[in-house]
């Protein structure tokens, strides 16, 4: 259940579930030139079923967890090892899919309150601002993206 995503030749692990079941919050980061895991900052909360992607040389996660934080989005910022919140889905989601295209973030599919969603929507970090977008043909829930 946690999302994970490379940035800058590295790799960060973020949110799930640890071996007693306990939800989530840290980030961990893998170095292939140094063959070692470091910890950074915390995520505002701890999250599951959330997805990260990189745009701009930062983090962005959304959605995840349980219902206070479905339409949750913060962005991590490697260089300042800190977190911000950012303006919030216009859709709770988790097992949803992100990929950045031109700058932006779509989002899409996932779940809402066992609902599978075929809604979709776009992050444009200049406005900090979420805009619909068409939705997918039918509900999907679990579901991975990638940009090409």
């Amino acid at each position: 259940g946690h999302a994970s995503v490379e940035l800058d030749g590295k790799i960060y692990v973020m949110g799930g579930l640890d071996d007693g079941d306990d939800l989530l919050d840290t980030v961990e980061v893998y170095d292939p030139q140094a063959d070692s895991w470091q910890q950074v900052a915390s995520m505002p909360q701890s999250l599951l079923f959330h997805t990260a992607a990189a745009m701009g040389g930062k983090i962005y996660v959304t959605g995840g967890s349980n219902q206070d934080t479905l339409d949750s989005v913060c962005v991590y910022d490697p260089q300042a090892d800190a977190w911000t919140q950012l303006a919030s889905m216009s859709n709770g989601r988790r097992g949803h899919a992100s990929a950045v295209v031109g700058g932006k973030l779509y989002v899409f599919g996932g779940s809402n309150a066992d609902v599978d969603l075929s809604t979709a929507e776009v992050y444009d970090p200049a406005s900090d601002s979420w805009v619909q977008v068409p939705s997918l043909t039918s509900g999907r829930n679990s579901m991975v993206a990638v940009a090409l």
